[in-house]
């Protein structure tokens, strides 16, 4: 499914932390940092997936959740390409975390590649977002 964010149609991303190397707590911790510097961008909003209403038949949101966040964001891939350059240079001062993006059903994946490799994933999600 592509999502096209360049209508006037606000867009939810979907960011998601995790880390072998951190407990739940510290992953916490971690992506509250993130969310406070994605705030500072023109988003309309960045919150964590834990405080969303729980799917219909289920008992709550909890601890699954720990290190998601939603941004929504207003259209245009001016802002989508700031959000991805600001999550993967946040991504290089916690090299320990690994970062997934998702709009819809398009995903990107920041793991353990390399600075131009990244930068190369980033544009090609963008351009995905770019046609209708």
């Amino acid at each position: 499914m592509m999502v096209n964010i360049s209508t006037s149609d606000p867009a939810d991303v979907s960011i998601a932390l995790k880390s072998a190397d951190l407990d739940d707590q510290q992953l916490d911790d971690t992506t509250r940092l993130l969310r406070t510097e994605l705030l500072e961008l023109d988003v309309e909003r960045v919150v964590d997936a834990r405080g969303q209403v729980a799917p219909e038949g289920t008992r709550g949101v909890g601890a699954e959740l720990v290190g998601q966040l939603i941004v929504g964001m207003g259209p245009g891939l001016v802002a989508l390409r700031q959000l991805l350059e600001t999550v993967r240079s946040w991504r290089t001062q916690h090299h320990q975390v690994e970062i997934s993006v998702r709009i819809g059903e398009d995903l990107i994946e920041l793991t353990d590649a390399s600075p131009e490799t990244e930068r190369q994933l980033v544009d090609a999600f963008i351009r995905r977002h770019a046609s209708e």
